[in-house]
């Protein structure tokens, strides 16, 4: 089993003491004051990778996304701002120490610095853009207007008013009728007459009296008179009622028209009432989210400078970062897991070599009774290499 080796960073003594007593006060609050901008700037960048996942597996499985949308958080979060802080704290210590000494120096800190930038702008949008979206996103979509209820009204205002109408009309058509009625009696009454005085003419006529034609027929004439008077007054009564109709007709549609219209100023001033209200929530989302879109990207840019701030105030001290290797004892779990496939690896391997018919190295078939002494003490040397060995392997 390999050593567990950590990396420990120290911190030399300072060599500049005015310098030292003079920024050593604030040096605390600068770093902890990156590490808090850090903080925001990662809690931004998770929201904007949970909206993006969550959206692009809206169809999955909820347990799935929120898995995915988890790690997709951790791993951008640790990338960005883990592996931000620890390339500028190596860029900034290159520059204020002049590290840069030949062309592996320069070549390996023009990628680090290239890496730097691409994550550093991929922060700051992703921090602004993602908190701004969280704002504007939570406005609810515009709901339609619910006008079912003015429709219900406008449909018993129409009742209304054909029941109105109907009435109207029923007395129009009682009109026209009781005129047509009482004109054909009228007429009929004298005509009937008229004809009736034409026969008892026409009758005296035939005895002899030969006056009574000529009365029969002026009487004729008044008969036929009347018939035309009857048919053009009833012409008369007909083109008035038709015209009747036509002004009740327009009425009614007018009626109904204006009550469409009034409907339609009722359904469009609710619809305007609700798009105002929510360009008033748009506009108060989008303001707060720009708000705090600049908080957020002003903390990006604070956290930046204050990682840089720390390293130029240990320049400035004399204060130098060095790195040690030490080692750890592994955990109980680790040893476990490591003694566990040493196990299996051996039983494993037995049954490959029974089943390839290999001899395992062995001791000899002679087995000795009593005790077995060492042939030699163990010495330093032998100690050493029996410790080494059961450090490797310790099942």
């Amino acid at each position: 089993m390999k050593k567990n080796v950590t990396l420990k960073a120290r911190e030399t003594a300072a060599t500049n003491s005015d310098f030292y007593n003079l920024f050593r006060p604030i040096a605390p609050s600068i770093d902890l004051i990156g590490k808090v901008a850090q903080v925001i700037s990662a809690l931004t960048e998770g929201v904007t990778i949970w909206y993006i996942t969550q959206s692009e597996m809206a169809g999955s499985s909820k347990i799935l996304s929120i898995a995915v949308s988890i790690i997709a958080m951790i791993l951008v979060i640790a990338v960005l701002e883990l592996g931000g802080r620890k390339f500028l704290q190596v860029l900034t210590r290159a520059i204020v120490w002049k590290r840069l000494k030949n062309a592996w120096y320069i070549g390996l800190f023009g990628i680090v610095l290239a890496i730097t930038l691409g994550m550093g702008i991929l922060s700051f949008n992703l921090s602004t853009n993602g908190i701004h979206h969280a704002f504007v996103s939570n406005v609810p979509v515009v709901a339609n207007f619910d006008d079912s209820d003015l429709k219900k009204e406008y449909r018993n205002n129409v009742k209304e008013i054909t029941r109105r109408f109907e009435k109207d009309y029923v007395l129009i058509k009682e009109n026209y009728q009781d005129r047509i009625a009482g004109t054909k009696d009228n007429f009929d009454a004298k005509i009937e007459s008229a004809k009736m005085k034409v026969e008892q003419y026409n009758a005296k006529y035939k005895k002899g009296a030969k006056w009574a034609k000529s009365q029969a027929e002026k009487h004729q004439k008044i008969a036929g008179t009347l018939e035309m008077e009857k048919t053009t007054l009833v012409t008369g009564i007909q083109t008035d009622h038709s015209r009747k109709l036509e002004a009740w007709q327009t009425k009614k549609d007018k009626a109904i028209e204006a009550e469409k219209e009034r409907m339609d100023k009722a359904v469009e001033k609710g619809e305007t009432a609700i798009m105002k209200i929510h360009e008033s929530k748009y506009v108060n989302a989008s303001f707060w989210g720009n708000l705090f879109s600049f908080f957020v990207g002003f903390s990006v840019i604070l956290a930046f400078i204050c990682i840089v701030s720390v390293e130029v105030y240990r320049r400035g001290a004399g204060i130098q970062v060095t790195y040690q290797e030490e080692e750890k004892d592994r955990s109980i779990l680790e040893i476990f897991w490591f003694g566990l496939k040493a196990r299996f690896d051996t039983f494993l391997r037995r049954k490959a070599e029974k089943f390839a018919k290999i001899n395992s190295p062995s001791l000899g078939n002679n087995s000795s009774i009593g005790f077995n002494y060492p042939k030699t003490f163990a010495t330093n040397e032998t100690r050493e290499l029996l410790t080494n060995k059961n450090e490797d392997n310790p099942f």
